[in-house]
């Protein structure tokens, strides 16, 4: 593993009205209006170099495509959009997983000024999929439409009549050099009216408390963004990246950080078709054994994924290890187990540590607000503000409230006056909703750690706060990913009971018959139980009081339903509509909590099978 070029640490602050004025002190460098200027350039300065490659045909060979031609493809499916209508302000509704087709379209789209809007094919697949792409289309009312997979139910757009479905076969002819003069100038015309306040896409958050927001990215935003990681992240502009990367583009950190991160430094992205599940990591070993990339990031879970076959597998490790710069993770804290095993894996195999990196953002700030670009001393850690932007960090309870101001922060949502009015403060800060706290309050240039969400904190009975999000970062440092989620209850109580998701191939892979019936005691069940004994033992050692000490843990036998709303878009909890739906559940855990102080028990129709632990 390399030893990448990082910005050294540095940090001003300033204090107004019991506020703290946080920012790095490094200005944000110029930067493009636009990411076609990227694409221009590295068509001209390296034409021949792969910018995208994926498998496809029987023998899933990787089909690679340069910038020269990526550019001329482009153009080519600009002049189909010009053809078919298409208007500058439209939007494109984008129904694909990631791949070349995807990209191209999206790039001709923001060339002619139509905004795209990206959304995942999974949503075909079930009636509360294609109720949801039906919903969006009726507020956003797009003037195109391509969907991938011609044998898949259309959506129903009744909303948008006028809606052209663009197919495959029209994607694909090549650029009409002896197209008239009149669309050449058209085209060349709508190039030149595209500035940094375009907009470029929508994206749609999760909709964790109610109807998606439908939140708009400037040119700036995603020109400005890759900008501040380079500057950072120096390594980026010390050679060509190479990602190997499944991160959906329908969501921040594949579309806004991954793809952009490419394209701004004339990398080479081989869109890998695995994820982070035991089923398909197989896909991405054998993706990542042939590609040996320079830039890794993935989710928790999928780092434990692939770790068994890094430890087992010299070869694997060798080709994972060779070229790679940072590992990069994000959407859940990383364990301290998987961090000392990697870390493990790594110096055996190149004689270095590990490098680790990790961020903070939202979908409305271009996927990243901070990034750490240091030595980090553990997981939870998000680094400091990025080139050009401020944070405004208000005092809360013993942690801060953290808003952000920079041109990587959208101008509002879609059609939406009311909640922009209310995402933004007198000022102009973004009031992102999120808590965090310094790494160490003495030193600023250590950066902040990430503590929950705001909207979760709860009272106890007592009237002490309690911070959820704290309390499952630290649960789950000493559950690994085996926990994918936790719920914590409590409000208006006098101790905290919590739920935990377990990940079902995780269970079946390192506890064999655990995922048997809730009242079987195989000595897969026995070890399982055995390890979340400890875990919680473990936790409430070091949290001894009222506001982070559990007195139950329930392990969910029933998963969570997006159907009743349960579930978000990225697989993660809604705790409120969980902890509503399942009042009576809740219940029973206090009263079990009250005979059997410090249990975990399992969900069993209404049984539960109860362990001791050791309570704080």
């Amino acid at each position: 593993m390399n030893s990448p070029r990082l910005a050294p640490a540095a940090t001003v602050m300033t204090h107004r009205g019991g506020d703290v004025f946080y920012a790095t002190r490094q200005p944000l460098q110029p930067y493009p209006h636009t990411l076609l200027e990227h694409l221009d350039a590295w068509a001209r300065n390296a034409p021949e170099r792969v910018f995208l490659a994926q498998r496809e045909g029987p023998d899933e060979a990787w089909h690679r495509l340069g910038y020269a031609a990526a550019r001329e493809r482009v153009q080519a499916m600009a002049q189909v959009l010009l053809q078919q209508g298409a208007c500058a302000g439209d939007t494109l509704l984008l129904i694909d997983a990631n791949s070349i087709t995807h990209a191209l379209l999206s790039l001709a789209a923001m060339s002619v000024g139509v905004i795209v809007l990206p959304v995942s094919p999974v949503h075909l697949q079930s009636a509360q999929g294609l109720a949801r792409i039906e919903s969006v289309a009726q507020r956003v009312r797009p003037g195109l439409a391509y969907m991938a997979d011609a044998s898949a139910s259309r959506p129903a757009l009744s909303e948008a009549a006028a809606c052209r479905w663009l197919s495959a076969d029209m994607l694909a002819g090549d650029v009409a050099h002896d197209a008239d003069a009149t669309a050449a100038d058209l085209l060349r015309a709508r190039r030149t009216q595209i500035d940094a306040d375009t907009p470029a896409k929508l994206l749609l958050t999760s909709g964790s408390t109610g109807l998606p927001k439908i939140v708009i990215h400037t040119q700036r935003m995603l020109c400005a963004q890759q900008q501040q990681m380079a500057q950072l992240w120096q390594f980026l502009e010390d050679g060509p990246p190479v990602l190997c990367d499944w991160l959906p583009w329908n969501h921040t950190s594949g579309g806004n950080n991954s793809f952009n991160m490419t394209l701004r430094n004339g990398g080479t992205l081989f869109i890998d078709q695995g994820r982070p599940t035991l089923k398909d990591i197989g896909h991405s070993i054998h993706n990542l054994r042939e590609v040996s990339p320079t830039w890794y990031t993935n989710v928790p879970l999928g780092y434990a994924a692939l770790l068994p076959h890094l430890e087992d597998d010299a070869s694997f490790a060798e080709a994972f290890f060779r070229r790679l710069d940072l590992l990069v993770y994000g959407g859940a804290p990383l364990p301290a187990e998987l961090w000392r095993r990697m870390d493990a894996v790594c110096r055996r195999t190149t004689g270095h540590a590990a490098r680790w990196a990790s961020g903070w953002g939202l979908t409305e700030t271009t996927s990243t607000s901070a990034i750490t670009h240091f030595e980090t001393t553990g997981a939870g850690e998000i680094g400091l503000p990025l080139p050009g932007m401020c944070l405004r960090l208000s005092p809360r309870r013993g942690l801060y409230a953290v808003a952000v101001k920079g041109p990587n922060v959208t101008p509002g949502y879609l059609d939406d006056d009311e909640r922009t009015r209310a995402a933004f403060d007198e000022e102009g800060f973004f009031r992102t909703g999120d808590l965090v706290s310094f790494v160490d309050p003495a030193n600023p240039d250590a950066g902040l750690r990430y503590e929950g969400r705001s909207s979760d904190e709860f009272k106890l009975g007592s009237g002490i706060w309690v911070v959820p999000g704290r309390i499952k970062a630290q649960l789950l440092s000493h559950t690994g990913p085996l926990v994918q989620d936790v719920v914590v209850a409590g409000s208006g109580r006098l101790r905290l009971v919590v739920f935990l998701w377990l990940n079902a191939e995780l269970v079946q892979r390192d506890f064999a018959d655990a995922a048997d019936e809730a009242g079987s005691q195989g000595e897969g069940r026995a070890a399982l139980v055995g390890f979340l004994e400890e875990a919680v033992a473990a936790y409430n050692a070091v949290h001894t009081g009222s506001s982070e000490s559990l007195a139950r843990a329930c392990v969910l036998v029933e998963p969570p339903s997006a159907a009743f709303g349960e579930l978000t878009d990225k697989g993660t909890i809604n705790p409120r509509r969980f902890l509503s739906r399942r009042a009576d559940l809740v219940e029973a855990q206090y009263v079990h909590a009250a005979r059997q102080p410090g249990s975990v028990g399992f969900e069993a129709g209404g049984a539960v099978s109860s362990i001791t632990v050791v309570a704080a």
